[in-house]
């Protein structure tokens, strides 16, 4: 499995988005939540949105960097066919954390089996 997210992979369409803030179930953990729904298909697709009061455009994309580097690293372990959208609320965590966070939500939300 690729580690990079492709085109498909990515949750890009605004009726998407906002269906999953609509009716989208929902996961907090330490700032960081989960919102995802079924989408139909055979592959998962996900985005990342950082919560208002992120001071700043290079702070707000090193949030979605990290994040989506988080989720690359957790990616194979999560069954397909969801779409998964990361709404980060808490700035300046490490890599290590937002990973550890990820995996909390994802097991919390029934997608990840193990939480280590």
């Amino acid at each position: 499995m690729r580690r990079s997210l492709t085109r498909d992979e990515r949750l890009r369409a605004g009726r998407d988005i906002t269906r999953l803030f609509r009716t989208g179930r929902r996961v907090d953990v330490g700032g960081l939540k989960l919102l995802h729904d079924r989408n139909g298909t055979a592959q998962n697709r996900m985005a990342v949105v950082v919560a208002r009061g992120c001071d700043g455009a290079v702070r707000r994309n090193r949030e979605k960097r990290i994040t989506r580097e988080a989720y690359r690293s957790l990616k194979e372990r999560i069954p397909l066919g969801h779409d998964l959208l990361f709404l980060v609320a808490r700035f300046g965590s490490s890599f290590s954390e937002r990973r550890s966070l990820m995996r909390q939500l994802l097991v919390r939300a029934g997608f990840y089996e193990h939480a280590n």
